[in-house]
């Protein structure tokens, strides 16, 4: 089985510069919880966060 890195990235108009953490935090931990559900193998996931964007860097993200 493949391992491959896996990069998300969600545009969004400005956000609050308050915001930008816990969002970031929660899009974080849900996405993971998912990757969970489904069964997929993963290794660290990071956040990444802008006023205009969100993304995570899934390392070692298996195929299906």
């Amino acid at each position: 089985m493949s391992e491959k890195t896996f990069l998300v990235e969600i545009g969004t108009e400005e956000l609050p510069p308050k915001a930008l953490r816990s969002l970031a935090e929660s899009f974080a931990a849900n996405f993971t919880a998912e990757l969970d559900n489904a069964g997929l193998a993963h290794g660290n996931v990071e956040w990444f966060a802008a006023p205009r964007r969100l993304a995570l860097k899934v390392a070692n993200l298996a195929e299906s």
